[in-house]
């Protein structure tokens, strides 16, 4: 009978871990922590969960994003100001990928203090941005296309 080393053990648990986490999808959440001060000397302290957006949800978000600009008046997509643009993005999104936020972000669209859904928004990205490869750091055996260098394939 074979015998398994704690390290092959560890290893395999760790597999079966990812695996799992893999398939949870858009299931995947998390916690954060709010503790931010804004510029007017409100403090906002709270426990954010996110999700991993689907594509249906990424989807929904931007329907969400259409009906804020269409709601603000707009008809002219390109007379838009590009900061307005960025609001909306950030609303849409915030209200899709927050499973549970505290009270001070269960209405996004009345909050006065753009600082603090910009401070939401960049965890929400820095949590989303644990999900992805950094290529700067791959090892030095790696082949050129998992470095992040581009490569040509020839038949």
């Amino acid at each position: 009978m074979a015998e398994y080393t704690e390290e092959q053990k560890a290893a395999a648990l760790a597999a079966v871990e990812t695996a799992q986490k893999v398939q949870a999808g858009g299931e995947l959440k998390e916690a954060e922590t709010l503790d931010f001060t804004s510029d007017e000397g409100k403090h906002y302290t709270g426990v954010l969960v996110f999700k991993k957006l689907t594509m249906a949800d990424i989807l929904k978000a931007g329907a969400i994003k259409s009906e804020i600009l269409r709601e603000a008046g707009v008809q002219e997509i390109q007379l838009v100001d590009n900061d307005v643009l960025f609001m909306a993005h950030v609303i849409s999104f915030l209200e899709v990928a927050l499973e549970k936020r505290p009270e001070c972000l269960l209405k996004l669209k009345e909050i006065t203090e753009a600082e603090l859904l910009f401070h939401v928004y960049s965890k929400y990205k820095a949590w989303e941005g644990t999900f992805r490869k950094d290529f700067r750091n791959a090892p030095k055996d790696n082949s050129e296309a998992t470095t992040g260098k581009e490569t040509v394939d020839t038949p």
